[in-house]
């Protein structure tokens, strides 16, 4: 059209909704932002209008924190230019701020002062108990890790139990809220923990659920007033396990739990992978940044595994027997016949069951041990049924089976192995033992390195005498052979066993596993012994001396590394640094005055007698005693995950599976659950009131 008009020139050219700024007004009057205007119609403050001189921009801040997604593009959201006093009132009257400040004042009321929860509590008793018997439904399918959809049967099975639950919320979606603010209300409880507690630590762990998607699981373990927890605290999809990605993922699960949690942070619990590790780009020095006091401690009961794997991985004699175990496992698991007829060995003989098990899967000494004892312990019953499954006699056997049933029946008959299992058993005993104490939820790093130095000991003993609690099972007998000569056998079990006069190897390889053992334990766990870890032995009363007179200046110098290593947070958690020792002085003297009951105390109870005289000292032992040994719980926690997330639920998304594992991780048991703060919660959150009887009305 230009073309055609006389002295016009050709538009510039823009693309589709371009937006293209006005010039200035050619008067030169260009509008300001009036203080007056914060003083609404009727004198109320509008304090959600703020003005920022910069972009010369008007916003509400109470939009900007509560608009739903939709309404992000709002112009008081994003910043709006137009300086009139309408356009204020336009938005004051909008829908969206009237919402975004209903929420705002829900938020900011007491639970029991909103309106919500007004309405709630006039409810009638009947409509109350209904939505609470909801809940409760709810809960008790997180807590037995059952489907979404098993809500709805479960509603119908209470009515025809008598149960009134209405007819409103019995669905599947409902559900997933219901349980959303059951979780909710254990994230609460997380924060006010930790909110109270000056010092925390974190352990965490990786694998892969069903759906083979990495997962990052966190806990956190705190002491306040002596007093040890460990709570799950959030999981989260990890896109690529590298060390920049987990570490964001555990500093986004924290955040949702505690605002200064990197404040508190005192040590980390991880596995030793090098991701986890690295002194460089590994999780814990991303995390520590220039925060030098944080520790990292590598799982105690993961170094236990490794030194006993190490010790055993070259031995001739162990890998004969690990062989021996998984033949035995595969060969009664895979065949219903086999295993069959195993059991009615076991019970022709008068005994107990005893299947093989597995050895591995885990990363746990105690598999191995348990499969050891059932072989031990069912040994009769194994003779028994490898002799008659490879007798010619026997129908519907195939060759395979009965040629394997005669090479386990040839090589558990070998007394060398049989002794060697024995003392694998008696070996294995101890490290258990040691493991379980490192797994358990609220034991000290001084615990822990107590039960280590236990278990050392014994294994120095087995380095000088072979002689294991077994061997009073074997019997050795000497047989007259058909020439006259006296031969030696051993018999276990009252079943005489072959190869008895190979005990050099046997005590050659015996000799082997317990060097190597000592001494793969002293290198991984060296740590323990020096340093930060060591001088936390001061928390457990067994290393204290029998009376104050003994040694004057006890822990002292372990004390004094303590202060020294963990001085900047202690000062910036309000700990008086400089009153620590002469504290430390005066608790040893009221300590010793009851030396008698000085074994029997606990930290607990010096808590509470001793805290307003030596807060200080207290304050410093809740830190060591945030210190975690291991992550045990985090494999416990992977147990959940598996079996939370199946392979029928792989498609759970993954705030839906935090609030599944919070419900059946840190929730009470289905006995114990009160669904009142639930309840209340869930009112709390909206913006309308509830209707509970709604469908109920409808229907009638």
């Amino acid at each position: 059209m230009w073309r055609f008009l006389t002295g016009a020139s050709q538009p510039s050219k823009r693309k589709l909704g371009e937006l293209e700024e006005k010039p200035p007004p050619e008067s030169g009057h260009t509008r300001k932002f009036n203080e007056k205007w914060r003083t609404g119609d009727g004198g109320v403050v509008r304090n959600w209008l703020y003005f920022e001189p910069e972009s010369a921009r008007m916003s509400c801040t109470v939009c900007r924190q509560y608009a739903k997604e939709k309404n992000r593009n709002n112009s008081f959201v994003v910043g709006n230019k137009t300086m009139k006093l309408e356009t204020i009132r336009e938005h004051e009257r909008s829908r969206c701020h009237i919402a975004c400040t209903n929420v705002s004042r829900a938020q900011s009321e007491p639970l029991l002062a909103t309106p919500t929860v007004s309405a709630l509590m006039a409810m009638s008793e009947q409509t109350s108990s209904k939505i609470k018997a909801l809940f409760r439904t709810v809960h008790a399918i997180g807590k037995k890790a059952r489907p979404f959809s098993d809500f709805e049967w479960m509603c119908e099975l209470d009515e025809q139990k008598g149960i009134s639950v209405g007819s409103t919320y019995r669905n599947e979606k409902q559900a997933k809220v219901f349980m959303h603010y059951i979780a909710e209300v254990e994230r609460h409880n997380i924060k006010k923990k930790l909110k109270n507690t000056n010092f925390l630590s974190i352990t965490t762990d990786g694998s892969t659920d069903s759906s083979v998607k990495e997962e990052e699981l966190v806990y956190v373990r705190f002491s306040h007033k002596s007093k040890i927890e460990s709570t799950f605290v959030g999981i989260k999809s990890v896109e690529k396990a590298d060390a920049t990605h987990i570490s964001k993922a555990i500093s986004d699960i924290m955040d949702e739990v505690s605002d200064d949690w990197g404040s508190k942070l005192v040590a980390m619990g991880t596995d030793g992978a090098a991701v986890m590790t690295g002194a460089r780009n590994g999780v814990v020095s991303k995390l520590k940044g220039d925060r030098a006091y944080i520790i990292g401690i590598h799982c105690m009961a993961h170094r236990l595994e490794l030194s006993f794997s190490d010790a055993m991985r070259s031995n001739a004699m162990y890998q004969k027997v690990e062989d021996l175990l998984c033949g035995l496992y595969t060969f009664y698991h895979t065949s219903p016949l086999n295993r069959a007829n195993l059991i009615n060995s076991f019970q022709a003989l008068g005994q107990q069951p005893l299947l093989p098990t597995r050895i591995g899967g885990t990363c746990w000494v105690g598999h191995l041990l348990c499969a050891l004892d059932h072989f031990l312990r069912g040994y009769r019953g194994l003779i028994q049924h490898l002799e008659q499954i490879q007798s010619p006699d026997v129908q519907n056997v195939r060759g395979v089976q009965q040629a394997k049933a005669r090479k386990y029946y040839s090589t558990i008959r070998e007394a060398v192995i049989v002794r060697f299992c024995g003392f694998l058993h008696d070996t294995l005993t101890h490290l258990s033992s040691l493991s379980t104490c490192l797994q358990r939820s609220v034991v000290t790093i001084a615990e822990a390195h107590g039960a280590l130095c236990s278990t050392q000991s014994v294994l120095e003993k087995y380095k000088t005498s072979l002689h294991q609690k077994r061997e009073r099972k074997f019997v050795t007998v000497i047989r007259q052979g058909p020439m006259m000569k006296a031969t030696v056998a051993d018999c276990y079990e009252g079943i005489t066993l072959t190869r008895a006069d190979d005990d050099k190897a046997l005590i050659s390889s015996q000799k082997e596993v317990i060097d190597r053992l000592v001494e793969n334990m002293n290198h991984r766990f060296q740590d323990a012994s020096v340093g930060i870890l060591h001088a936390t032995k001061l928390v457990s009363f067994t290393n204290w001396p029998q009376s104050g007179d003994e040694e004057a200046d006890f822990g002292d110098a372990e004390l004094e590394t303590l202060v020294d290593h963990f001085k900047p947070v202690l000062e910036s958690s309000g700990v008086m640094v400089e009153r620590i020792p002469d504290q430390w002085t005066a608790l040893k003297s009221l300590m010793y005055q009851e030396p008698r009951s000085l074994p029997k105390m606990s930290w607990i109870a010096v808590n509470r007698r001793f805290q307003h005289s030596c807060p200080d000292f207290l304050a410093l032992f809740d830190l060591v005693l945030s210190l975690p040994p291991s992550t045990a719980e985090c494999e416990s926690g992977f147990s959940t995950i598996k079996q939370v997330k199946t392979d029928w639920r792989s498609n759970l998304n993954p705030e839906t599976l935090s609030d599944l594992l919070m419900v059946q991780l840190c929730s009470p048991e289905i006995r114990d659950y009160d669904p009142n703060a639930a309840v209340m919660l869930w009112h709390k959150d909206c913006v309308r009131s509830r209707r509970p009887d709604f469908m109920d009305k409808e229907n009638k």
